[in-house]
């Protein structure tokens, strides 16, 4: 009868460790890029909303009659209306139980500021970020 050896192989050879490791390494080539890219699209989109938010609630609390401290009421210019929303501002009238404000930090009403634009002649508050979104 043959002698026969029966061999216990315990782990991995370096080979096979390699090759795991090199396609971690191609995955993770590909995933970080698009990771980055969601990240900074998920802000984008964060200052569009906040931008919004500020354009509506300036529009409806001059509606109920909020006065931001310039002539007739107006907030003179957008860094006015952007700090008095933050504080927060009371109607007037029917209106003078409601308050309107929309708090953000200092960074986050900055990247807000790029997608807004003052009209001071008119007295008007718009948001300018749609660029072709629906």
């Amino acid at each position: 009868m043959k002698n026969l050896k029966v061999s216990k192989k315990k782990g991995f050879s370096l080979v096979e460790l390699l090759v795991v490791i090199a396609v971690i390494g191609v995955i993770a080539a590909i995933a970080i890029p698009a990771m980055s890219n969601v990240f900074g699209n998920s802000r984008t989109a964060k200052a569009k909303r906040n931008a919004q938010n500020i354009a509506s609630t300036y529009s409806a609390a001059r509606a109920a009659g909020a006065s931001f401290g310039g002539t007739n009421g107006a907030a003179g210019s957008l860094a006015a209306a952007i700090s008095t929303l933050n504080f927060g501002i009371n109607g007037t009238g029917t209106f003078s139980s409601s308050r309107f404000q929309v708090k953000l930090g200092s960074a986050e009403a900055g990247a807000a500021d790029d997608y807004l634009t003052y009209d001071a002649i008119n007295d008007i508050l718009s948001y300018g970020g749609t660029d072709g979104d629906i």
